[in-house]
């Protein structure tokens, strides 16, 4: 057994030792451990391509901003990571300009950043 001190302490060896793998501290003070290779930016385009699908499509195929967007359950199930994890990586994406939320009575929803996909066609 070791305690949730020296824990930490090998987490911040791994960097270092090559492992793969590396302890990330988000904004909000969550720790995670991820592999070295992962990208936010290719998440944040994930997480934007399943809002946008989210979306109704009208008949001229634009998307209806009044219906769909995911919430952090919809990501947590769909990518099978926690709720806490979700997120943060909703909340990464929409620092990045991906996504953009809406806060109502029912909770929060995010939604595609349609301004920033028309700028990259």
């Amino acid at each position: 057994m070791i305690s949730p001190d020296d824990l930490l302490k090998a987490l911040d060896l791994m960097k270092e030792l090559q492992l793969g793998m590396s302890k990330r501290a988000f904004k909000s003070g969550v720790l995670v451990i991820q592999d070295d290779s992962y990208d936010d930016e290719i998440m944040a385009k994930k997480l934007a391509d399943l809002a946008y699908s989210s979306m109704k499509q009208k008949e001229n195929n634009q998307p209806s901003p009044d219906v769909g967007g995911i919430t952090v359950i919809d990501v947590s199930r769909k990518l099978r990571i926690s709720v806490i994890l979700a997120n943060e990586q909703l909340q990464s994406a929409e620092e990045m300009g991906h996504l953009c939320r809406d806060s109502t009575i029912e909770g929060i929803r995010y939604f595609p950043n349609l301004f920033q996909r028309a700028a990259s066609f």
